[in-house]
């Protein structure tokens, strides 16, 4: 496992306070992941799986609507957007210490 973390350039270091603050980024970048990559699979836009670019009544409300296309776009380019900062977040958490000669 810290072969693999030291491969992506992020460096295993001891605390627990880093842990605790860098448990809020990581569990917000898996919640995106379901509901901003796989918005259309929610119960409440799973009706609409069968006819993505056409007007759904029940996607009038939703960011990007009232097409599934259109909705499931804009969730995930939000999720996108925000799974970015919480990266940058959790790599300033766990940048290699510099070396020094």
């Amino acid at each position: 496992m810290n072969a693999l973390a030291t491969r992506l350039g992020v460096q295993p270091r001891p605390g627990i306070a880093r842990a605790l603050v860098a448990t809020a980024p990581a569990l917000l970048a898996v919640y995106l992941v379901a509901r901003g990559w796989f918005y259309p699979l929610w119960p409440d836009t799973i009706g609409a799986i069968g006819h993505p670019f056409t007007a759904d009544p029940a996607l009038g409300g939703a960011w990007g609507g009232p097409t599934l296309a259109g909705a499931w776009l804009v969730h995930a380019l939000i999720a996108l957007g925000v799974q970015a900062v919480c990266l940058v977040v959790l790599r300033a958490l766990y940048r290699p210490v510099a070396r020094r000669r």
